[in-house]
């Protein structure tokens, strides 16, 4: 689920408005954002002239809806994800697993 929201079998503006917000919270999304950007800003392509192709980078990049956030604004989210995932489950830990009897 997480490659289907992410953005690497379908691109994020063509899947139901319902489930495109599962994108926010996935960190696959935010990664493959940043090395899209990493690997196709100021490229340049040689297109055939009977053929239909990109002719730089920044057209699949806004094709595939990837730029909206900076690759170090990607990068931020993906750390502040596994934040908030680590400190959910530590928390949720703690609270199923209470010592049932204290021995001193």
């Amino acid at each position: 689920m997480q490659l289907l929201f992410g953005g690497l079998l379908a691109n994020p503006s063509t899947i139901t408005p319902v489930l495109r917000r599962l994108r926010w919270i996935n960190p696959v999304s935010y990664a493959y954002a940043a090395l899209i950007q990493n690997e196709f800003r100021g490229m340049e392509f040689e297109c055939q002239p009977d053929s239909q192709c990109y002719s730089n980078g920044d057209q699949v990049i806004e094709t595939y809806t990837m730029g909206r956030f900076s690759i170090g604004e990607n990068v931020a989210f993906q750390i502040l994800l596994a934040a908030v995932f680590f400190a959910a489950g530590y928390a949720m830990l703690c609270w199923k697993i209470k010592p049932k009897y204290i021995w001193i």
